[in-house]
């Protein structure tokens, strides 16, 4: 490597470092989305140093004990992986699997940037399409060739139904405590991008719903109840969620956010689901249990037949002793008989 180059690529990581800082100073100031593009942009003309980035965005959020500094990191990273590009969002994902960055919080026990820790943790398995919508990372297990092409399209239409729930499940639990979202901005800045982005992720799934109610009776009976588990969530996480967007609608104010119509599941909406589940249910367990019953009765009989087998001699036998004499001659193989003796 020239010197040149070497100067040039301290340069971009010191540059980084320098917007890295700025984006997540201690101040009460909101973070300035000019020094994620900026760090976008550095990335994008050096990909190498997406590792440094990671490593200081780790320490910023392993070592600080500034509970603002560590949301403002946190509020970073969430918006470089919705502004970055499949590219950036692949690097980070492998980043984050090979411990290279790391966003568990050690210092800090805060319900919000606890929850905060965590969404980013799962949203960190997710991405953006071509086509703009956020869709969970596929897992390998679903891009193995062997497998038919129907198997793979339920196995898919349900591992991303769930993680949507999952994600969703992350979003409502990191609404602050009322008394103090008054008194931080900040917060009310993290949870405005949270909330933005959960939009997205009610409207995948939403159309994952959907195809489970479409597709429930053809699916095998594992994926059913894969699939049932999905339906039966849905009948408390729908309520729950509408109650978070009533109360971000209260906590967010002057922003321009169109907020999504909840449909809320109830058990009704799911019945004839249930209903048929356990009755399939009921059919393969007593089909199970009569394959049970006649595979012991085989094995019955089979032992049976080997020990009839095994035991030539296991009849009394008894000795008769004859009352003929019976007398062989010399060179004779004839035997004589008591009359032809006399």
């Amino acid at each position: 490597m020239s010197k040149d180059t070497t100067a040039t690529a301290r340069h971009i990581l010191s540059d980084i470092e320098a917007a890295i800082v700025k984006s997540s100073d201690g101040s009460e100031h909101l973070p300035d989305d000019r020094y994620v593009n900026e760090i976008l942009f550095l990335i994008s003309n050096s990909p190498g140093s997406i590792t440094f980035l990671a490593r200081r965005l780790s320490e910023r959020v392993e070592t600080s004990r500034n509970l603002t500094r560590v949301i403002k990191t946190l509020a970073l990273l969430h918006r470089l992986l919705r502004g970055g590009d499949r590219f950036f969002e692949q690097d980070m994902r492998l980043l984050w699997s090979s411990g290279d960055l790391r966003i568990s919080l050690q210092l800090h026990t805060a319900p919000f940037v606890m929850n905060y820790s965590l969404f980013l943790q799962e949203r960190i398995e997710w991405l953006i399409n071509p086509a703009g919508k956020l869709e969970p990372v596929r897992p390998q297990g679903l891009e193995i060739q062997d497998c038919g092409e129907d198997y793979k399209a339920a196995e898919l239409l349900l591992y991303n139904a769930s993680k949507c729930q999952a994600l969703l499940d992350r979003v409502m639990a990191c609404l602050p405590d009322s008394r103090n979202l008054q008194q931080s901005q900040l917060t009310i800045f993290a949870l405005n991008i949270i909330v933005r982005e959960s939009f997205r992720v009610y409207e995948s799934f939403c159309e994952g719903f959907e195809m489970v109610l479409t597709s429930f009776f053809d699916l095998k009976r594992p994926a059913r109840f894969s699939a049932l588990g999905i339906l039966r969530k849905a009948i408390w996480q729908t309520p729950k969620l509408q109650e978070f967007y009533a109360s971000c609608k209260r906590v967010i104010t002057g922003k321009n956010m169109e907020f999504p119509s909840i449909r809320i599941i109830t058990e009704e909406d799911i019945s004839s689901m249930v209903q048929f589940a356990l009755a399939e249910e009921a059919s393969y367990e007593e089909k199970r249990l009569m394959k049970k019953i006649n595979g012991e009765k085989e094995n019955q009989e089979g032992r049976a037949s080997e020990e009839e087998w095994s035991s030539p001699f296991s009849e009394k036998l008894e000795t008769k002793i004859s009352t003929v004499w019976v007398v062989f001659t010399e060179g004779e193989d004839v035997p004589l008989t008591e009359g032809e003796m006399l």
